[in-house]
């Protein structure tokens, strides 16, 4: 095995460990409150789950690091061929701004965690406020994975990189990031929900792409339907 493909392997296992990470640091940090739920409430979704916003918040920067790994080998994977080394790099910069957008928001929810364990920290503060500019400033980010995700798609059914069907799922799944994004200009919670469900059938893309990374490039190449012969 060559060394391209053993790193690539490694941004492999990267897009898994990230979405465990993820995963977990979600599942701990307890069902959040929808947008448009009561101040009353998003404040008590804070000061129940104190501690697990903050380890959760914690989790997904160390997933943010894995994620970082599974672009590079993403983003060497589709700059293979000359066709698709801009789509490479929108790919690739699209994962960048969803993943700054997230961590900020994260931190945002992790600030009110950690304040509310410090005496007269939040006495002036709305926690509703602060997780509305939470789920704003995530929202952006849903602009930047949808370039992700359809950058990717794209490429796959221009050069067969990976599976035609998942080139279309790839640009299904970018439209239903760019509807959830709607969330950074109204607090319906039809469109939390949406959001909630592009993200986890976004996570179920990582995965995927993940397995297809892990092949060896001259499985890949078996899978990639031939170009047909000019006469």
């Amino acid at each position: 095995m060559n060394d391209d493909v053993k790193w690539e392997r490694y941004g492999a296992a990267a897009g898994l460990l990230f979405v465990v990470l993820v995963v977990v640091g979600a599942l701990i940090s307890g069902s959040p409150p929808s947008p448009d739920d009561s101040v009353r409430k998003v404040a008590e979704y804070y000061e129940d789950h104190t501690a697990a916003i903050k380890t959760g918040a914690f989790l997904t920067g160390l997933g943010s690091l894995a994620f970082l790994w599974f672009l590079g080998s993403l983003w060497s994977t589709l700059r293979r061929s000359e066709d698709t080394r801009r789509l490479a790099t929108i790919a690739t910069g699209g994962g960048i701004v969803g993943l700054i957008t997230a961590v900020t928001a994260l931190a945002l929810n992790a600030t009110v965690a950690i304040a509310i364990d410090s005496s007269g920290a939040t006495a002036s503060v709305n926690p509703k406020f602060i997780y509305l500019l939470s789920g704003t400033i995530g929202g952006m980010g849903n602009f930047g994975i949808a370039a992700l995700v359809a950058a990717t798609g794209i490429a796959a059914l221009r050069t067969g990189v990976f599976p035609a069907p998942l080139g279309w799922a790839s640009l299904v799944i970018a439209l239903g990031w760019i509807v959830a994004g709607l969330i950074v200009a109204t607090d319906a919670a039809a469109i939390f929900t949406i959001g909630f469900i592009v993200f986890l059938v976004w996570l179920i893309w990582v995965l995927v792409i993940s397995f297809f990374l892990f092949r060896p490039h001259e499985e890949a190449a078996l899978a990639t339907p031939a170009a047909p012969s000019t006469p």
